[in-house]
């Protein structure tokens, strides 16, 4: 406490008042030229690096397929499947059983290539036949399995 009691004695003696000593003299250019001399500096800086413009971004070169690639790709995939069946039949441990769900998703493929095929232009002629045969012969197959021609 006799610290703070000096504090204020000292503030007491002074007469309670404290004064703060201001320059004189300022002059308003002063601010003026540290106004001018801040702006050339970054005018200056802005001159020496300039931004390089955005050059234009390719796009990755997308291959889409056209209808008569899509046809192609799916008579060739009926065509194995068809062959992949052949085999399962001539093979005495496949049982009929385990071929009927291989031969289901044949009709099923079939079915979806006759109606890409009918899209196809008259152009496409001799792809539109292969495929059609392709159909054709998938469809019989399922009709002859379900028929019974296969049971011994």
């Amino acid at each position: 406490m006799v610290n703070i009691n000096q504090i204020n004695e000292l503030a007491q003696s002074m007469g309670g008042h404290t004064q703060v000593k201001q320059k004189s003299g300022g002059n308003a250019d002063d601010f003026g030229s540290i106004l001018n001399s801040a702006l050339e500096k970054t005018e200056a800086a802005e001159e020496g690096t300039q931004a390089m413009g955005l050059e234009e971004i390719s796009a990755p070169v997308f291959e889409l397929e056209t209808l008569t690639s899509i046809v192609t790709g799916k008579t060739d995939k009926l065509l194995g499947m068809l062959e992949t069946y052949a085999g399962q039949l001539e093979n005495p441990e496949v049982s009929l059983k385990n071929i009927a769900p291989a031969l289901e998703e044949i009709n099923a493929k079939a079915d979806s290539l006759l109606e890409d095929t009918r899209i196809l232009g008259e152009d496409n002629s001799e792809l539109k036949d292969i495929a059609t045969q392709t159909v054709v012969t998938a469809r019989t197959e399922y009709l002859k399995f379900q028929r019974g021609d296969y049971l011994t």
